[in-house]
This record gives C-alpha cells, sequence and structure tokens, in this order.
C-alpha cells in the first residue's frame, strides 16, 4: 500500500508523535508513506524534529494551520488534491480536525479511500454552542467520505457515535495509541528501587497553556495543596498563549520559588523521572499522550475524568468524595481545586501505595499501548479498507 498522511501540523503533542511514528514503521514495513503538513505557529512547541530524528520527510502544505482562513484554507485544499493525484495513494489518513477537513474532501475528490482519526474532538469546551453545532454539522458530512473513522478509546467511541452522533458504531474502529515506551519503561525499572524525593513531592503538569488543558487550575491547587505541604515543589512544562497570563497568577498566588515553568523540554524520559505525580487538570482530552508516558514512567497519576481518560485506568475504584483511586492512578471526577488538593493529600500520605501504583501504571501501558500493537491493528485496518473499496470499484 502507498499511504498519504495528514495532519494540520507537527506541534508538540500526540498527534504529531503518532503522525510521524506512524510515517517512519510504514515506510520500514514495506508501505510507502507520505507526510503532509503545514507550519507550526510561533507561539506552540514545534516537534519537527521527531521526523528529523525518525529519518521522515515532510512534505509542506503551504496555508494549512488550525486557524480558519477561507483563502488559505481553499488553496491547501487545492494542493492536498493536486498532491493526491499526482502521488496516486492507496489510502489516505488523515489526524487532526482541519487535516480531517481538507483532506477528507480532497481524497473524495481525488476518489481515492480515507479513514480519520478522532485524537479529541472539539463538541465540548472548545467554542460557544453555535460554533459548536456547526462543527458538528461538518463532522457529520464528512463521516459520508470516509471509509473508516478511528476512536483511539472507547469512551471516546461512545461520545462521538452514541452522543454527538457523528456517525453510527459501525463506521468506527477502536485503535487504541501506541508509542516506542522504552525510554519511558527504564525509568520506570530504575524508580522500582527506591522511592522518590523523601523530602518533599514534586508534582508536575504536560501540555499547552491554552483554555482547553486548564493549567489555571493546576495553580489554584498548588496553592492549596502548599498550605498544608510546604515543602512540595510544582512544575509546569510547555507553553502556549496563556503563558504571560499564568505567570501573573502566581505572583498572585505567591507561589514563588515553589513553582517552576520550564518551558517545552524535549527530555521527557528525565523529566518524569523527577516527578512523584502528573496532575491532569484538562476540560476535555482523547488519550493523553503525558498521561500515557507518567505512567509508562512509573509516575503516579492525577487526572481530570474528562473525555477517554477513564479508560487509561484499571481495577476497581476505591470511591472518595471528589476522586476515585484506582489500581494505577487516580482520576478526579470533581473537576477543582479542593477535589484535587484531597486526592494528593491522600496519596502524599501513602508513599507505599504511591510506588506500587506508578510500578503498575507502567506495566499496564506497556502492555497496551506499545508501538507494535498500534502498527498491528491499523495494518489490517488499512488492508480491510483498501479491500473493499477495491471491491466497491469492480463493475458488476
Amino acid at each position: 500500500m502507498k499511504i498519504a498522511r495528514i495532519i494540520a501540523r507537527l506541534n508538540v503533542g500526540g498527534p504529531a508523535r503518532q503522525a510521524i511514528l506512524l510515517t517512519q514503521r510504514m515506510n520500514a514495513a514495506g508501505h510507502p508513506s507520505l507526510l503532509l503538513a503545514g507550519q507550526v505557529p510561533a507561539r506552540e512547541g514545534n516537534a519537527e524534529y521527531l521526523a528529523d530524528q525518525a529519518g521522515v520527510a515532510i512534505h509542506r502544505i503551504r496555508g494549512l494551520s488550525r486557524e480558519i482562513s477561507i483563502f488559505s484554507d481553499f488553496l491547501a485544499g487545492w494542493e492536498i488534491y493536486r498532491l493526491l493525484r499526482r502521488e496516486r495513494p492507496d489510502l489516505v489518513h488523515t489526524h487532526t480536525a482541519k487535516a480531517g477537513l481538507l483532506g477528507r474532501i480532497a481524497a473524495f475528490c481525488a476518489r481515492v479511500p480515507c479513514v480519520h482519526t478522532y485524537h479529541g474532538h472539539v463538541f465540548h469546551g472548545y467554542f460557544p454552542p453555535w460554533k459548536t453545532r456547526i462543527f458538528l454539522l461538518l463532522e457529520r458530512l464528512l463521516s459520508r467520505c470516509s471509509k473508516k473513522l478511528i476512536a483511539i478509546s472507547p469512551l471516546q467511541l461512545h461520545e462521538l457515535s452514541q452522543v454527538y452522533r457523528v456517525a453510527p458504531a459501525q463506521k468506527f474502529a477502536l485503535v487504541r495509541l501506541g508509542f516506542d515506551l522504552s525510554s519511558f519503561l527504564t525509568i520506570a525499572a530504575a524508580r522500582d528501587r527506591a522511592l522518590q524525593n523523601p523530602s518533599g513531592l514534586r508534582i508536575g503538569w504536560v501540555g499547552r497553556l491554552t483554555a482547553i488543558k486548564d493549567p489555571a487550575l493546576f495553580l489554584h491547587f498548588a496553592h492549596a495543596f502548599l498550605s498544608q505541604n510546604p515543602g512540595a515543589r510544582f512544575q509546569v512544562i510547555g507553553d502556549g498563549d496563556l503563558g504571560l497570563e499564568l505567570r501573573d497568577l502566581a505572583r498572585e498566588l505567591r507561589l514563588g520559588d515553589a513553582l517552576e515553568f520550564s518551558g517545552w523540554l524535549t527530555d521527557m524520559p528525565a523529566v518524569y523521572s523527577h516527578l512523584d505525580m502528573l496532575v491532569l487538570t484538562s476540560k476535555n482530552e482523547g488519550t493523553p499522550v503525558a498521561v500515557i508516558e507518567a505512567m509508562a514512567a512509573g509516575c503516579a497519576v492525577m487526572a481530570a475524568g474528562v473525555g477517554g481518560v477513564a479508560d487509561l485506568m484499571s481495577g476497581r475504584p476505591m470511591v472518595h468524595d471528589g476522586f476515585c483511586v484506582y489500581e494505577n492512578g487516580i482520576l478526579v471526577e470533581r473537576r477543582d481545586a479542593p477535589a484535587f488538593c484531597a486526592a494528593a493529600a491522600w496519596l502524599s500520605a501513602r508513599p507505599q501505595i504511591r510506588h506500587a501504583m506508578g510500578a503498575h501504571a507502567s506495566r499496564y501501558i506497556a502492555a497496551h499501548y506499545g508501538q507494535d500493537r498500534l502498527v498491528s491493528d491499523l495494518l489490517k485496518l488499512y488492508a480491510s479498507v483498501t479491500a473493499s473499496s477495491d471491491s466497491s470499484a469492480m463493475p458488476a
């Protein structure tokens, strides 16, 4: 198979990691793959260095970006269409909303079968209701241009098919994310030999500093937790359009030296090796890569119970007021600073449980989110899509 993979931009995050990994692995498996992408805005972390490291060439699509622009979007869609007509791939696989819009239309016009992965969705927490309804209508129309839609967690599949009714459930395939976890698992093995930071917890937050990720909630949690645990230290890893606002909030909350803004860091295994806990405060998520990486590295996780996050938890939970304790992490059901503070206090008072939780999380992630499983699942899906497209094109 020849595969064209399209993503709006290769910024720091799960979709870019998946697009680069899959392009590299499909090429290695003998399936020539093209990676089409737009430019990464200056304010976002750039992950294109991962493509360089993987030996993956980027086919730049001018005008392809996250922002809405009728003129630029038309030119980007036309360029994608021309490239598909010239390269004649057997399959198009789109990632992220804008690439899904332009790529699926171009693939439909070029008569190339297309699949689309929902790494998340924009139907909750992003836009006012009227704009959300427009995007939902567009997605329902685009689903008709797709041979298959891919959800990355069972909860996300339920939301997309049953709650938002993007398409019937049978139109979806469930394909969980997968990564090269080797460096994170090495960290977990080292952590397994000693408890971390006995003098005080080091708690981290990783992601884009944008409203949907709600990093301000992390700062309010840090302020509340410090009043009872003055030895705790907090680290924000990432950057974005809320950077200056969050630094002002940190000064207002008088977090001082207890909080560090690190910006984007590339050696994430090293980051997780120094953290006792990762906190995820998002208003909406698909399957958060930061949680997968932290768990793989044996780091305890406290995550808001939004989107597909619950699908990362294993075992029967112990229910507390505002949070649930699983064998591999904590799901914070009430997304506010007191609930996160109560969960962190419970975990900080039980270092042996925190240590066991991280060890179990590492084993769980290694078993379910490896790259080999991802490639195998997608190759089977691609083969079924191209086979059905070939048979439907055959004359009666």
